[in-house]
This record gives C-alpha cells, structure tokens and sequence, in this order.
C-alpha cells in the first residue's frame, strides 16, 4: 500500500482544497496540498486530551456538590441579557438528591453573581407534567462549579461534538468520531474512521496519561476485507492526515459559512 500517495489524496478532500465535484476532472494526487487553516489527527486529539487531563485535576480537586447518583454535563453559557451578567451551567442527574424526581435537569444559574438555580424536566411548559423548581444549593461550592466550566467550555464544546459526530462527509469521503466514556468519571478512547468509499481506516487512541494509538483496535477496510498492515503504518496516518479547521467544531463550521456567504 503506497500510504504517502493514499495520505496525499485524503488530504487534498478533507482540507478542502479540492471538492468532490472537481475530482471527475482533475487528478487530486498530484495537485500539492495547502495545508493553510488544517490540522493533523494527531494534533487535533492530542490537544483534546491534554485539555481533558488538566480538567480532569482540578475537576478531582473540586468540593462536589450532592447531586446525585450520576451526573452529566450538559453545556454551559455565559451572556448578556437586558443588562444582567448570565452563567448557566446545564446537567442531567440520575437518581437526584435535590428534587423526588427519578431523574432531572439541574440549570446552575448565577445571575450578576448571585445564585438562581433550578431543576427542570425542559418538558412544553403547557404539558401537565411539567415542572420546574427552585432550589437550594451551596453557593460557594457552585460558583466554583461555574468556574471550572467556564475555564474549559472549549472541553466540554469539544467532547460534545466529537463525543459521536461524522464531522467530514461529502458521499464519498468521511471522517467520524467517537469519544467512549463520561466526561466527569473517565474518558478511556477517542475513536476515528475516516476513509473513502473502498478503504476505511479505524484509530482507537487511548486518553488520559496513556495517551496513544492503541494498536490491537486498529483495523485498515479495503472493500469490506480487514487488511494487515504495520503499526508504524497506523502512526504515520495518524501524524498525516489533516482536515481543515473547520470541521473541528460546530464554532468553526458557522464561521466558515458566514466567510462564503
């Protein structure tokens, strides 16, 4: 397999440097890559984890608030609206201590500094069920909640959008991710295929302080047919394939259409 000559065609698509409807015409292997605004696959994940590890000290150094029997993070928003200072900090809760609900919508809220928290099952407010209570909650020990999440909302945009996403796709070439784990408990493995319509590459990458390709999980489709291939033939399409930024978040993707507009 001449992966130097398979990169460079990857290249050439996933960093938008030729479309698919250009592809009949011209031949893209040839055509040299402008890797202008493009990002490797290595770069991109190991940015990522090292993101998640400075998150995941201080999130272990954090008083916790008693939530629950889990918690999910959801988002968090910081804004301005009619003049009042907003941060929102938005988790699902399983099995809650603060509410007799089997499950809730916790909205940590702080308005100009001061704490308006509620729970909430974001069901129409017209349904009979609905409901959406104020509550109590240890103000010190949110406002450093807030905080935290505020200092990594790139972490939490990131995990969200890569967590189960096809981040590239045009019919014919793709790239799609998978984050396995839960943010506040532990990330094990960011997981990509990206290929064209014949060949297919899987990476596993472990997270965390072990971070790197795991190689036993690593398979090369070529027509639905597993391929062997070296392990240093993984490391290199994972230090080689770039994308263009663009598809690197949701952020990006409508910078990028409001640039064509």
């Amino acid at each position: 397999m001449d992966f130097e000559r398979y990169i460079k065609f990857l290249n050439t698509v996933f960093t938008d440097d030729i479309k698919r409807k250009d592809l009949e015409e011209l031949n893209p292997i040839v055509k040299e890559v402008n890797y202008d605004d493009s990002i490797s696959l290595f770069n991109l994940v190991s940015s990522f984890n090292e993101l998640y590890k400075s998150f995941k000290k201080e999130y272990a150094e954090l008083d916790k608030l008693p939530l629950g029997k889990s918690v999910e993070v959801l988002s968090f928003d910081k804004f301005t609206f009619k003049n009042e200072n907003y941060r929102i900090l938005v988790m699902y809760i399983d099995e809650p201590l603060i509410t007799p609900h089997p499950d809730t919508i916790l909205y940590l809220r702080e308005i100009d500094g001061k704490l308006m928290s509620f729970v909430t099952n974001n069901l129409n407010f017209l349904d009979k069920n609905y409901y959406n209570n104020d509550v109590e909650l240890n103000s010190a020990i949110s406002k450093k909640y807030l905080n935290l999440f505020e200092k990594y909302d790139q972490l939490l945009k990131m995990y969200n959008y890569f967590k189960n996403q096809c981040i590239f796709g045009d019919g014919s070439n793709t790239i799609v991710t998978e984050v396995k784990g839960d943010l506040l408990e532990e990330l094990h493995e960011f997981k990509i295929s990206f290929g064209t319509f014949g060949e297919i590459t899987k990476l596993a990458i472990n997270l965390g302080d072990n971070f790197g390709l795991s190689y036993d999980k690593c398979h090369f489709i070529v027509y639905d047919k597993e391929k062997m291939i070296q392990n240093t033939d993984y490391d290199y399409l994972f230090n080689n394939v770039y994308l263009n930024k663009r598809y690197t978040s949701k952020e990006e993707r409508e910078k990028a259409r409001k640039r064509e507009k």
